[in-house]
């Protein structure tokens, strides 16, 4: 972190330490938003981060303080002390949480109006495995494969290609389940 992005992040505290060798220094431990005085205390890992009333900054060692005296009230709101950025940034992330959730119940809705399988028999599943559909084909998704194997299969235009007897054969039969598949799709669907 920049130490001008570590400025804006803390409040400096006015604090006085007393040394182990009873000499007294005044000045400023900056303390992060979101944390209280004592809770950078008790972080404080061998040192301590201070600024002198000067502008100075240093490290005190932690084992040199015989007592350190917090200036600042505590007690104060929390809230005053933020800044602009910070309270935009605090907005943004309860928008963002705001429109995942939105999301989240549009994607749960969105599946539960799912359309469900009108197709339940065995003898459906197979006409959907014939013409290559899923289980939750529309009728438009039906016709529109049907017309595409029925091109493809039918003898009358394979002769006008000069295809073989025995590939016109199989291309009948083929056809003849595409047709029945066709038909046992549709009626299932006007059952339903």
């Amino acid at each position: 972190m920049s130490a001008s992005r570590f400025r804006r992040a803390t409040k400096n505290h006015s604090v006085r330490i007393i040394h182990t060798d009873d000499s007294e220094t005044s000045g400023f431990v900056p303390v992060p938003h979101g944390m209280d005085f004592a809770g950078v205390l008790t972080q404080a890992q061998g040192f301590l981060n201070f600024q002198t009333e000067d502008g100075e900054w240093s490290f005190i060692q932690v084992g040199s303080i015989k007592r350190i005296t917090n200036l600042e009230k505590e007690d104060r709101d929390e809230e005053e002390s933020w800044t602009a950025a910070e309270k935009a940034r605090v907005e943004r992330e309860r928008q963002n949480a705001a429109k995942r959730e939105a999301e989240r119940r549009a994607a749960a809705e969105a599946e539960a109006n799912k359309p469900k399988s009108t197709f339940r028999t065995a003898e459906e599943y197979d006409a959907l495995e014939i013409l290559g559909l899923k289980s939750k084909a529309t009728r438009d998704e039906i016709a529109a494969a049907y017309r595409k194997l029925v091109k493809l299969y039918h003898p009358d235009r394979l002769r006008g290609l000069g295809v073989s007897q025995r590939k016109i054969d199989f291309a009948a039969d083929r056809l003849t389940e595409i047709n029945s598949a066709y038909r046992t799709l549709m009626a299932a669907l006007k059952a339903a």
